[in-house]
């Protein structure tokens, strides 16, 4: 609660780099492709294989992508501020 009914400086409008713009347009790309794959698919894990709905795997194979790259992300950053 402001007091003295001083207004906030206004913000800055957000503004997407282009990194964000680029990663939203794969991103929407391989929801349409995993979308338009539904067929199902065998998958062989190491010692069996399991038939799944294609969308399920290419999905997960995605998160697991999402996941791998932000452990990588992170630790480029401490290294980054740990040369410092």
């Amino acid at each position: 609660m402001l007091s003295g009914g001083a207004r906030p400086e206004p913000k800055e409008p957000f503004r997407p780099s282009g990194r964000q713009i680029g990663g939203g347009i794969i991103a929407l790309l391989l929801l349409i492709f995993i979308v338009t794959n539904t067929d199902d698919a065998a998958v062989t894990l190491v010692v069996t294989t399991v038939t799944l709905p294609l969308w399920l795997v290419l999905a997960g194979t995605a998160l697991l992508g999402v996941v791998v790259g932000m452990g990588l992300g992170s630790r480029r950053t401490k290294r980054k501020y740990m040369n410092d």
